[in-house]
Parts: C-alpha cells; structure tokens; sequence
C-alpha cells in the first residue's frame, strides 16, 4: 500500500514523514525535482506480535507501505505547476494532508480550517487541468471516423464533471453510479481520493478541534506533535515517558496516523501463523476468501477447498488455535466467505 503525504509550506509534512518512517534525517528533494521523497516501513502489530511470540516461527513477516513525501503545495515548488507536482499522488491509494496549528516565525497564524481549504482547491484546480486536457483530445477525436459511443459517453460525462470543478465542487460532490465511478477510475482524480487529516500542533495543541476538521472532510482527522515525537522516538525506549509527560502528549501518533491510513484507503489484515512463518496480509475490506488465498499463491486460490478460520479475538480469548478448537471456535469458511480484519487463516487446496 503507498500512501501520500501532503501539505502546504512550513506544515510540517516532512517531520511527519520522518517520523512515520522512523528515519531520523531529512529527505533530499533536490535531486528528484518535484519528484516526491519515497520510503518503505513495516506496519508493527502487536496481534501480529503475539502470534510470533506464540509460534516462535523461522521467519517472521509484518505487513509493509510505503511513505511519499510531496515537495510543500506551493506555486514556487513546482516549474510545471502544482498539476504536475501532484500527479504522482493519482496512483497512490490514499492521502494524508498535514495541516499547521502551531506559531512559526515569519508565517500567519495557524489556520487550519483555511489551509484544509486551500489544499481542496489546489485538488480541484488540478482535476480541472486534467479533465481539460482529456476533453481537448476528445475534442480533436470527435472529428474522425473511429470516435465511437464510448467516447460521446466519457466526453459528456467529462464534460458535467468540468463544470462542477468549475464551481469549485470536488469530484467527491459529483454524483457518480458505479459504471460512471469506474469510467473514471483511470484520472486518479485527486478531489474523489479518500484521504484522513494529521493536525501538527506544538505544545499544548491549537485552538481547532479534530471533529470540526472532521465535520468539513467527512473522514478521520488525527493530531499529532510531529517534531517533539519525532525527537522522543529518538530516545531509549525507558525514558520516552518522561518527555511525553514534558510535553502533555498522552502517546506517539505514529501507529494511530498508520492504522488510520488503512481504514481510509479500505484495508483489512489477515495472519497465516505456522512454525515456518508468521505473517501479515493486506487486502481490501470486503475481499472473500478465495482472494485472499491468492494474495498469497494464485494456485491456492485455483486449488481453493476451504478455509479454516479463527479470529485473533477468539485466538486470544481461548488461549491459542489448541483452545480455539477446543471451543469451537476454529471455523471451516467456503470461497465466498468475507474477510474480517485479524482473521488467521490456514487454506486448504489441491492442485
């Protein structure tokens, strides 16, 4: 899974990279041009950390995503404007927009509510350009033979779908049914992205609340100090607790902002736990069965018999797989079973 990090100038994005990633130094933008900072982390589960813990398996794999830090959503950071700067952010799953609620010198004072603004706007000026430029050459097919039903649809469709950016309404606001979505689904349009809100506050936190930003967004909006974290990261584990107390922050954001970043982009984990490996899978809530096993091989998912199931609930409540099937509570689930988040898994095929 990637996932985007976004925000205006001085925001803190980048501080909330590093402290994501757990990677102490600042990215060099400059040899990338406007290409955005990437790096790689594993997910710590402390379920997934009980299972290894109980198997003391030969390898041991966490799920992993990956971070993009965007250069800051400024007209200045980008020679061929923020449309360009942005469009890495198409293929992404979903975003994370950083919003300042703390004083820096020589900048205004913090406006969260009105820098989430100008981040929507610059996500819809930069859906317009595209849907611009794709209605052009629409335009230039329109005049010969092989311009067919298909494209008459997606030009009109593109065509209301301009005049809403034009009123500044995100794609989001534009009712769509499900043929229309996944017409779409190709322009990566930034305004339709699901995305969750980090609010970076310094010490003693700002004056806008999560559930106002919230109100406006409609998703998960999470605060964070990202530069005193980032600092206590650094230290030994045993004296971590004395600065966050220093502080007033209650506990890292890093796991929250992460798990929060799975919700918002529609994802689940499963575990596969044997004596060989202990491991993580993602895959999108609302995946059945037989899809989940091929994430895993494709000939599992061919060979499917059944899977057997236990949730990491029941694993726990009954004191290991032994118990759960003791207790009935180890389940046999056919193909079109859906996935629950921290399901373990064992599939039974042939091939």
């Amino acid at each position: 899974m990637k996932i985007g990090i976004l925000g205006l100038p001085t925001s803190g994005k980048t501080t909330l990279f590093s402290l994501l990633t757990e990677f102490y130094d600042e990215p060099d933008h400059s040899h990338g041009g406007n290409k955005p900072a990437v790096r790689s982390v594993k997910v710590a589960d402390p379920r997934l950390e009980r299972l290894r813990d109980d198997y003391q398996p030969q390898k041991y794999t966490p799920a992993s995503l990956q971070f993009l830090d965007f250069p800051a959503m400024s007209s200045e950071s980008s020679r061929g404007g923020l449309a360009d700067l942005l469009a890495p952010a198409r293929e992404l799953e979903t975003l994370i927009v950083v919003l300042r609620d703390f004083e820096s010198p020589g900048q205004d004072a913090p406006d969260p509510l009105g820098d989430l603004t100008e981040v929507q706007g610059e996500f819809i000026i930069a859906d317009l350009v595209v849907v611009e430029k794709r209605l052009e050459k629409l335009e230039e097919r329109s005049r010969k033979p092989n311009f067919d039903d298909d494209d008459k649809r997606e030009q009109a469709l593109l065509g209301e779908i301009s005049e809403h950016l034009e009123l500044e309404k995100p794609v989001s606001s534009f009712p769509l049914d499900e043929l229309q979505r996944k017409a779409i689904g190709g322009f990566g349009f930034l305004s339709l992205k699901p995305y969750l809100v980090a609010v970076n506050s310094g010490e003693g936190g700002g004056e806008t609340g999560e559930d106002e930003i919230s109100s406006v967004t409609g998703g998960e909006t999470l605060r964070c100090n990202a530069l005193n974290e980032l600092e206590i990261l650094q230290l030994p584990p045993e004296d971590q607790g004395v600065f966050l107390e220093e502080y007033g922050i209650e506990s890292l954001s890093r796991e929250p902002i992460i798990a929060s970043a799975y919700r918002t982009a529609g994802r689940i984990s499963f575990f596969t736990a044997g004596e060989k490996e202990v491991r993580a899978w993602t895959i999108r809530d609302g995946t059945v069965a037989v899809d989940a096993a091929g994430e895993i091989h494709t000939d599992i998912a061919r060979g499917f018999i059944r899977a057997e199931i236990v949730s990491y609930g029941d694993y726990v409540a009954s004191d290991g797989i032994k118990g759960a099937r003791e207790k009935g509570q180890f389940r046999l689930e056919g193909k079109t079973y859906t996935m629950a988040d921290g399901d373990i898994v064992e599939f039974r095929f042939s091939v």
